[in-house]
């Protein structure tokens, strides 16, 4: 199991995804995309994708173990979601190209999509990969400002790229030598204190 720290003092728990998962992924998708990927896509990934690399973001077992707001919400109920947040990458040569990434509605605004995406990157320097790369919506502003404190910078734009007819802007984050790996690292360890990582 990949955990975001030791499995004493992490309250959330970052994982490979499996088809169990799916369910979990696909409420988070419809909710966050106007057009979300269908089931099979991501059951095909799961099964075949040789060359990517699919995670979820989950609640640990133990309740205690999670800071106050995690607790607070768990209190809520069987609504929890069981799977909070994904991200999926494509690898090819030299590269990672993060396909999709969202966090449920009900913990957005907490530093995790910054987490996980600082997660897949690490995941994708041990596959060798120097560059990181995406595409985001023109009009999504929240996002371009995640990747933008991350270190993505703009490369252009792709006209029409979106279903819907909207322009996607293209970013990159590299090369990850070893300067940035630290610079990466050192924005996570902030970002897992800011979200309570370790805090019991």
């Amino acid at each position: 199991m990949d955990t975001g720290m030791s499995s004493e003092s992490a309250p959330l728990v970052f994982r490979p995804m499996r088809e169990e998962d799916i369910a979990g992924v696909m409420e988070i998708e419809r909710q966050s995309f106007p057009f979300p990927w269908p089931e099979s896509a991501y059951r095909h990934e799961i099964r075949y994708g040789t060359d990517s690399l699919f995670y979820v973001l989950e609640l640990p077992p133990e309740p205690s173990l999670a800071p106050w707001w995690v607790r607070l919400l768990r209190r809520r109920g069987p609504t929890r979601p069981p799977v909070i947040g994904y991200v999926g990458m494509r690898l090819l040569p030299g590269e990672a190209h993060i396909t999709t990434i969202a966090i449920h509605p009900q913990w957005r605004g907490r530093g995790l999509g910054k987490y996980i995406l600082l997660k897949a990157i690490e995941r994708a320097a041990r596959y060798h990969a120097r560059w990181i790369t995406l595409e985001v919506r023109a009009s999504n502003q929240v996002a371009q400002r995640l990747y933008t404190e991350v270190g993505f910078r703009f490369t252009g734009v792709q006209r029409g790229y979106y279903r819907d007819g909207e322009d996607a802007w293209l970013m990159r984050l590299g090369p990850l030598d070893r300067a940035e790996m630290e610079r990466l690292e050192k924005i996570r360890q902030e970002t897992e204190a800011r979200i309570g990582i370790g805090d019991l």
